[in-house]
């Protein structure tokens, strides 16, 4: 099965996620073709492998011209991995334990955020997704605040 890759991003060790056109997300590991693939050797080094690249419009990724994987085994080699689903999951925890830290009920954060309780009860039992502005609003009076980082960091698949 060829499917597009849309994006690609290097996580640590030898651990990339791909993006598929159709928004699905994989992730591969080139730990094996590394070990058993003399010309993959390279990608052993983190500065190296970090220069991936989306390559041959989309239907595979490369570091350079001579060293590529091709997306059928990309996605047929990949596990299947839902970045939303676990970054939502993660951040509303966040806001639940920021909360329970706190010591401060739910009613007195929303008082405080400027929302009604039910908006935070929703939020933290994720009926639905926040709002940006919501989100900002509840966390402002908890002391914190959202940032952008590595998914390296902090994606745990």
């Amino acid at each position: 099965m060829f499917k597009k890759i849309a994006a690609v991003q290097p996580l640590g060790g030898t651990e990339l996620i791909v993006w598929f056109v159709d928004g699905e997300a994989r992730l591969f590991d080139v730990r094996e073709l590394v070990d058993t693939q003399d010309e993959f050797a390279p990608l052993g080094d983190e500065d190296f492998f970090r220069r991936v690249t989306l390559a041959a419009e989309g239907y595979g990724v490369s570091w350079g011209e001579d060293l590529d994987v091709g997306c059928k085994e990309i996605y047929e080699d990949g596990r299947s991995v839902d970045v939303v689903e676990s970054e939502s999951a993660r951040v509303i925890a966040d806001v639940v334990n920021a909360r329970h830290a706190s010591g401060i009920s739910q009613a007195k954060l929303a008082a405080a955020a400027g929302v009604k309780q039910p908006v935070v009860a929703r939020l933290e039992t994720r009926v639905n997704s926040p709002r940006l502005d919501t989100l900002l609003k509840v966390l402002t009076p908890l002391g914190k605040t959202i940032r952008i980082v590595d998914l390296a960091d902090e994606l745990e698949v």
